[in-house]
């Protein structure tokens, strides 16, 4: 059965891979079809239609998912608005049990899950396991935490015989739709503030990343009131045109391309709903002359090649200092060469295949565009030439240099493991380059000096700044972008603020203002 993004015919990996994956997906995926997740119920869609999970190394069906419409979308929103009545009622401290209750079910289950988007999304399990799961489980965790105190307000200054407090109320039913590189992940950093704020969910999964999503809602809808989480699966233009544009859905929130951020507050515009975005990035990692080498190579490596270069984080810039440009691109070469590039089921391998081959063609027309422009191929550029992965989208991790800031290569978001390098000498032409651009999500130092890190700081326009560290979301922090990268905040206090309203009130306990 073909895929709507994959071409079977051209994937023929080592039998070896392919018999492991089948024994796997017949581990790990339950069901043969799975339905959209309505008001606690397994239903088929109404359009009669399904779609293809396949497996991005192999290019086998895995299972079929609902084709969603925006009737499904409707019936998703009748269930959350019966479900408000109930969740929102719940106390804090119910709430908090419930969420808590939910990350221990899925550390039992966490295994079985970061294979899922091994298979299907291509992920090193490594990864999948020990940095997407973990990361969520410890969501659920956090948010527990914050639910206790989700309702609290402040008291504004007031005179003595008034009484002015705030206080914070869910919005309701909000619309939550995921990409396709984190699909896990993505499921507690925006469920588990939503639901720990009061709201009831309905949930769009990427249509090329559906199977992690829907276990996952599998064992939330176990623990939570029947319809306080809804899952339609579909395509975006059907599915989330639905949920972003309903007049039911009081609060949206995205992962996506900025395109698809940019559609998706137009479409809310006509009902005026507010929106969370998490968009796309083109982040600058800079090294000083006075880095820790070593320490730098290291961190760029995760900078660069993490998820095989598809996360909006990836520092895609490398402003690298002429003083330690031959060292540290030498020794970058050479660990980026000492990456294994494989199976994303063993646990050995570092870098896994491209989401399909759609994208891979993609991502080699932006090599060969920047090629072309002039860029130097300092590695990579191609397909593995490893027979066991023949036909699967695996892509080697690719280093330009002699790039322009203003080139194609260093502009646009390739989502994919090419690395920019470009190198500099003075400071404020380099972070003129750096802010050079439509987005502003994410960004790297490496230094010794205090002195050149707090600059850096407060010159980068980005909602991200790492110091010495990439890539570093274990604790909780508030994630974001500036300009094009969206709006809103993840992972942290912030994000909760963003799925309540304030209420003002004011109490009069003597006379009237006088308004003459």
């Amino acid at each position: 059965m073909q895929h709507e993004y994959v071409d079977q015919s051209r994937i023929d990996v080592a039998e070896s891979i392919a018999e492991k994956h089948a024994d796997t997906a017949a581990d790990v995926v339950t069901e043969a079809e799975y339905g959209h997740l309505i008001g606690g119920e397994w239903v088929d869609s109404e359009s009669g239609e399904t779609m293809a999970s396949v497996d991005a190394t192999t290019g086998e069906t895995l299972a079929r998912f609902q084709r969603g419409t925006a009737a499904d979308v409707d019936r998703a929103v009748e269930a959350a608005e019966a479900a408000s009545e109930t969740w929102a009622t719940v106390s804090p401290q119910q709430r908090s049990e419930k969420l808590l209750e939910i990350a221990d079910t899925l550390a039992e289950r966490n295994v079985e899950i970061a294979r899922l988007d091994s298979l299907e999304v291509g992920k090193a399990n490594q990864h999948s396991m020990f940095v997407d799961l973990e990361i969520a489980v410890e969501q659920f965790r956090y948010f527990a935490s914050l639910a206790r105190t989700a309702d609290e307000g402040r008291r504004p200054p007031a005179s003595d015989d008034r009484l002015t407090y705030t206080q914070r109320e869910p919005y309701g039913v909000v619309g939550l739709i995921s990409a396709w590189n984190f699909p896990a992940m993505f499921v507690a950093w925006k469920v588990a503030p939503a639901l720990a704020a009061g709201n009831t969910v309905v949930y769009k999964p990427s249509s090329r990343a559906a199977l992690s999503t829907l276990e996952m809602a599998r064992t939330i809808q176990k623990v939570v009131p029947k319809g306080t989480i809804n899952v339609v699966t579909g395509a975006g233009s059907e599915v989330g045109d639905a949920i972003t544009g309903h007049e039911g859905i009081s609060k949206a929130a995205l992962t996506g391309s900025t395109a698809a951020g940019t559609y998706t507050m137009k479409n809310a515009a006509e009902t005026i709903t507010p929106v969370s975005l998490e968009l796309g990035g083109k982040s600058p990692n800079i090294i000083f002359p006075d880095a820790d080498i070593e320490k730098a190579v290291e961190g760029s490596l995760l900078a660069s090649w993490f998820n095989v270069g598809q996360q909006c984080t990836m520092g895609s810039r490398l402003f690298l200092h002429e003083d330690v440009y031959d060292e540290f691109l030498d020794a970058f070469v050479e660990a980026t060469d000492d990456l294994t590039i494989g199976d994303p089921l063993s646990p050995m391998t570092d870098v896994g295949p491209l989401i399909d081959h759609d994208h891979l063609e993609d991502v080699q027309s932006y090599v060969d565009t920047a090629l072309d422009d002039g860029a130097t191929l300092a590695y990579g550029g191609e397909q593995p030439d490893d027979p066991a992965l023949a036909g699967a989208p695996y892509y080697k991790p690719t280093i330009l240099t002699d790039i322009d800031n203003d080139d194609t290569i260093a502009c646009e978001e390739v989502f994919g493991p090419v690395l920019s390098v470009i190198k500099w000498s003075d400071y404020d032409e380099m972070m003129a380059q750096a802010n050079d651009t439509v987005y502003g999500l994410a960004s790297g130092v490496w230094t010794r000096s205090l002195d050149n890190a707090k600059k850096s700081i407060d010159d980068l326009e980005a909602g991200t700044v790492w110091v010495n560290t990439y890539n570093d979301m274990f604790e909780p922090g508030p994630y974001g972008g500036y300009k094009q990268s969206g709006m809103g905040r993840e992972l942290s206090e912030e994000s909760l603020a963003d799925y309540t309203q304030t209420k003002m009130v004011k109490m009069s306990f003597g006379d009237l203002p006088n308004m003459g």
